[in-house]
């Protein structure tokens, strides 16, 4: 367990723009930070993070709070793996006691899984580097492929033994879970019931989160058995999704960022060579075509996509289908080829750094350029080829949302290939009123399927009809502890006058039963920061939208309190002003229940006089507070 004093050091410490940026590309914006949302797929940037603030907001999905709760959800962290992380980050020593094998058993599953992969990474780089084994024929191999010590270290490396069970026997006697070893894909249960390895005498290369974590593993053969694949990979696991992964990210992110461009190849060793040569800031996708969630990965920290496909027909048209995705994702597509017969490690090793620079530089063409010169180069003079390869051409460019880029894009392609634009554009509005009845026909079925509604929480924290509970929590946030006038302060008048309210939002009401704890103890009211910090979700997330409540942010402030937002807001009168809100909405609610009383049968005639006068009086009340308002209430 992690001591308190040592959890407050490490909130205290962290930077929640630094912690993001590692994630998401962020671009200033006043005294704010503003991104493309990690959690949803969008192309307009509403993801906001407020350093004087120490928070984060998306104004899409909602999601916010701390640095911590960011690594718990983007994560998947727990509570403590997300201190431990930033702890490292900003060199903060825990001391805590050292978890047993018991202990780390209990651990939750997915927990338990990360565990694992850590020790399988550790046995198979410590296999590599020490073994007799390891040295004569993994090292041997790495030598031969050029790959430098210095990249094994980088990329974490490893060797699997030859022996059908080595790996698992070690996890066995080192206490792990035989549950665990199989749910992380690194070892398989056989018929008979013993546990034997998914990886054997292969070269391990490690696949990492974008923070670092152990995903799984992808394994080279040094077999020469034409039976035997020749790359095996971890299956899909609790924690390994290979659509949502790109493999050297967690290397790459930095130079990304400083580069402003990302380079996609194909395979391990592509990324380790071009890395070996100074070009690090390259990916692969793992053995699978592009998919949405690499495009959704690549936009958090570049738009500039640089396919590298190899001087190969068949690869290339295999990887053709991930220009169109990338597209659809509004990412700037460029394309490069390289010299038949080449991949990106065997031409690494023949260019220095500058030589490669320069022809990656001279060589990235936009994909119209490329399609068309490659398409056309492999119909011979056959016109009906002609056509289907420039239907094939348009229907990358309908992938595009923005129309403007389509127009142009259009432009460039009629005169590439002596086309009619108005030819072009006949052909690319069919194929847009044709994918039309298809997406109409597609969100029919997904309302259809739509699941019902989300749960209890969710519907309290978002209902409409409790926005001025809302506000007035808000309030006692952003100003419970400023002066109300020369004798109470903002929270003292709040609690005073609401406090036998009867809440419709009983996550809210948790919040004020916070301040009357803090009121009959007699401390000091708590501030944002307190929220801002505090282990439940709840109260992060409250306090995320009491300190995005501002001018700079929030345009509804004024529609809320119905006051026109200056740089500063005078909460004293919206403190006023929403208590009075408060007491209408309660009156509003004995009405109603007045009325039902009203239209009962059998109503005796004092109690139809009695109600009248109950009526008459909660009307008087609300027309003297809107009165006071200035509004109406219909």
């Amino acid at each position: 367990m992690i001591p308190k004093e040592t959890v407050e050091k490490i909130i205290s410490s962290a930077r929640v723009e630094e912690v993001i940026i590692d994630f998401v590309n962020l671009k200033k914006r006043g005294v704010n930070m503003i991104g493309l949302c990690p959690f949803h797929d969008e192309k307009t940037p509403s993801f906001v993070v407020s350093p004087t603030k120490e928070l984060y907001k998306c104004f899409g999905c909602g999601k916010a709070g701390n640095s911590v709760r960011f690594l718990m959800e983007h994560e998947k962290y727990n509570y403590p793996e997300a201190l431990k992380y930033l702890a490292k980050k900003y060199n903060i020593t825990i001391k805590e006691e050292e978890e047993s094998d018991e202990q780390k058993q209990e651990r939750d599953e997915i927990s338990s899984l990360y565990i694992v992969l850590v020790f399988a990474q550790e046995f198979y780089h410590s296999y590599l580097m020490e073994s007799e084994d390891g040295k004569a024929v993994g090292l041997a191999y790495l030598k031969e492929r050029q790959i430098k010590p210095d990249a094994i270290r980088h990329f974490q490396l490893g060797f699997s033994p030859s022996a059908k069970d080595a790996f698992s026997k070690a996890a066995l006697n080192k206490g792990y879970k035989e549950e665990f070893l199989i749910g992380a894909g690194l070892s398989i249960k056989t018929n008979e019931g013993s546990l034997i390895d998914r990886f054997r005498k292969r070269i391990m290369f490690p696949i990492h989160s974008a923070s670092g974590r152990i995903l799984g593993f992808g394994g080279r053969t040094l077999s020469s058995a034409t039976k035997e694949a020749k790359y095996i990979n971890s299956p899909e696991t609790k924690v390994y999704n290979k659509s949502q992964v790109l493999y050297g990210l967690y290397q790459a992110k930095h130079s990304v960022q400083k580069e402003g461009k990302v380079f996609l190849v194909e395979g391990y060793t592509d990324v380790i060579a071009l890395q070996q040569a100074g070009i690090e800031n390259v990916v692969a996708s793992l053995g699978t075509s592009l998919t949405p969630e690499h495009t959704r990965l690549v936009k958090r920290y570049s738009n500039n996509l640089n396919f590298i496909f190899d001087g190969d027909e068949a690869g290339i048209k295999a990887s053709l289908r991930g220009i169109d995705i990338a597209l659809k994702a509004e990412l700037n597509v460029r394309i490069i080829a390289l010299p038949e017969g080449e991949d990106p490690d065997s031409y690494s090793h023949k260019n220095d750094r500058n030589e490669l620079v320069h022809f990656l530089k001279k060589n990235a063409i936009d994909f119209i350029l490329f399609k068309s010169r490659f398409l056309f180069g492999d119909v011979s003079t056959d016109p009906i080829q002609k056509a289907e390869a420039v239907r094939n051409i348009i229907k990358s460019i309908i992938q595009i949302p923005n129309h403007i880029h389509r127009s142009s894009y259009l432009k460039e392609l009629s005169s590439e290939l002596d086309i009619e634009e108005e030819i072009l554009y006949r052909e690319l509005n069919n194929q847009l009123r044709a994918r039309r009845t298809q997406l109409s026909a597609k969100k029919v079925r997904k309302e259809e399927e739509k699941p019902a509604v989300s749960g209890l929480e969710d519907k309290l924290l978002r209902s409409t009809a409790s926005e001025q509970e809302r506000i007035i929590i808000n309030l006692l946030i952003l100003a419970g502890n400023e002066e109300f006038n020369e004798e109470s302060k903002c929270a003292d008048i709040i609690l005073e006058n609401i406090m036998e309210y009867d809440w419709e939002n009983p996550l809210l009401q948790k919040v004020f039963n916070h301040y009357v704890d803090f009121k009959q103890q007699n401390k000091i009211y708590p501030g944002i920061k307190h929220f801002v910090q505090h282990a439940d979700q709840l109260f992060q997330d409250i306090a995320s939208e009491a300190a995005f409540m501002d001018s700079n942010i929030s345009e509804n402030w004024s529609k809320k309190t119905g006051r026109i937002v200056s740089s500063e807001i005078d909460y004293s009168k919206d403190i006023s002003s929403s208590i009075k809100h408060l007491e209408i909405r309660k009156l509003q609610s004995l009405m109603k229940e007045n009325q039902k009383k009203m239209k009962q049968k059998d109503l005796s005639q004092e109690e139809a006089i009695e109600y009248l006068k109950i009526h008459k009086k909660l009307n008087e009340r609300i027309k003297e507070l809107s009165l006071r308002l200035g509004i109406v209430i219909y």
